[in-house]
């Protein structure tokens, strides 16, 4: 709890200990921008307590860490060689010296995805 409002906060390691509202826009741009263009790719807004991912189909899920956010949209791609091209596409985000900083914690937060030979992906999955 932050004391001053009463709620509950998420501690979240790739934000540090304080979550302002400027961390959540640079996330959603970041999350957004390694995403840009590929097929299944999710839309990521910045809410309040976090950040809110639409689906390509218009399911939501409103996510309280950047883990989770990433969590939410891998499960938007089900295709192997589409989460290739995203994990090559993270990557080169964050060594772009124009990301670092947040954008590159964001973009490569906790290692969430795996190699492409490491795990099969159906139509349906539910990835974290």
């Amino acid at each position: 709890m932050c004391g001053v409002c009463g709620r509950t906060t998420v501690a979240d390691p790739a934000l540090g200990p304080v979550r302002t509202s400027r961390q959540h826009l640079i996330v959603a741009g970041a999350i957004n921008a390694v995403c840009s263009g590929l097929p299944g790719a999710p839309k990521v807004t910045a809410v309040k307590d976090g950040w809110m991912m639409t689906s390509p189909s218009g399911g939501s899920r409103q996510c309280q860490t950047v883990e989770e956010l990433w969590s939410a949209v891998l499960g938007c791609f089900t295709n192997a060689s589409v989460l290739d091209h995203l994990r090559k596409r993270r990557q080169a985000y964050a060594a772009d010296p124009a990301n670092a900083g947040l954008p590159a914690r964001a973009a490569l937060a906790a290692g969430l995805l795996p190699e492409p030979a490491a795990r099969k992906y159906s139509q349906g999955d539910v990835h974290d």
